[in-house]
């Protein structure tokens, strides 16, 4: 049984899908093209700079792809007759592991700027912020292509007596990958912010201390990604629907609920299973 008010959300999820998909794949095309780039400059021009930071993007793109195999899977007709609720769980499932590359990202992330303070390297600050300019550059992009599926939008409503919760319909699959574009143009600002300082008062100390910065925020970041995925896909009672309303509602026709469960089984589409006792 499904808890929509509208049949019409099944044809927009598909349509949603189909559209995220279609973003997920120019920013991940626009990170492997960036990606090339700085790897291919690296070895031509023998910088380290270029090198880390071309691999460090290819770790993103990875992530991302994940995302957009994530939508493929979830349009895929053949899978959806071989599970009973379809195949909208792909959607959080790919959110939920690109979370948990974030997560290694910023981890390593850390560990890296922590030996830093230890064994400092000589930083060319000029070459560094031209590299960190252009991935921000880029990220801001790809930023602006996935920024319009209401990203950190969230309030409540009520009508018709019931509650909406508007997190519970979020695409978390293209969230993860807004997260992480988000993520990579964070470490960007605070590089260059950091090599800025650095170039005028030779205080290297800050490039490290922005990484272990950059390093906490993503994994609270991840932290919030993964909760809200893991959520759905143990069939977390679905956050949109007050289930206090709805069992008073079944009350008042004068049948006893004897058991009521009301899950997320894709964006926008709850199902849910009542026992009742007349």
């Amino acid at each position: 049984m499904l808890t929509q008010d509208h049949h019409h959300d099944y044809l927009t999820m598909d349509t949603q899908i189909t559209k995220n998909e279609r973003k997920t794949f120019f920013v991940v095309v626009l990170t492997v093209c960036m990606m090339v780039i700085e790897i291919i400059s690296g070895y031509y021009t023998g910088s380290m700079a270029l090198l880390a930071d071309g691999w460090h993007m290819a770790s993103h793109a990875g992530a991302l792809s994940i995302s957009l195999i994530a939508y493929r899977l979830a349009k895929s007709d053949r899978l959806t007759s071989k599970f009973s609720f379809g195949t909208g769980k792909f959607i959080p499932l790919g959110g939920y592991t690109s979370a948990i590359v974030l997560a290694m990202i910023a981890l390593l992330m850390g560990i890296e700027s922590v030996s830093r303070f230890f064994s400092p390297v000589e930083i060319q600050f000029k070459e560094a912020i031209l590299v960190a300019v252009v991935g921000l550059i880029v990220n801001v992009i790809s930023a602006l292509l996935l920024s319009h599926d209401d990203h950190g939008h969230t309030h409540a409503h009520s009508h018709d007596g019931k509650h909406h919760d508007h997190r519970d319909h979020h695409d978390h699959n293209i969230r993860s990958a807004y997260v992480h574009v988000i993520a990579d143009a964070l470490t960007s600002v605070l590089a260059i912010f950091a090599l800025i300082v650095g170039l005028f008062s030779g205080a290297s100390w800050l490039d490290p201390a922005m990484g272990i910065v950059g390093s906490c925020v993503i994994l609270k970041w991840a932290y919030n990604l993964c909760r809200d995925t893991g959520w759905e896909l143990l069939d977390g009672h679905a956050k949109s629907v007050d289930r206090d309303h709805l069992r008073r509602t079944l009350e008042d026709t004068g049948a006893e609920v004897l058991d009521l469960h009301i899950w997320k089984i894709a964006p926008s589409i709850n199902a849910c299973a009542i026992v009742l006792e007349s």
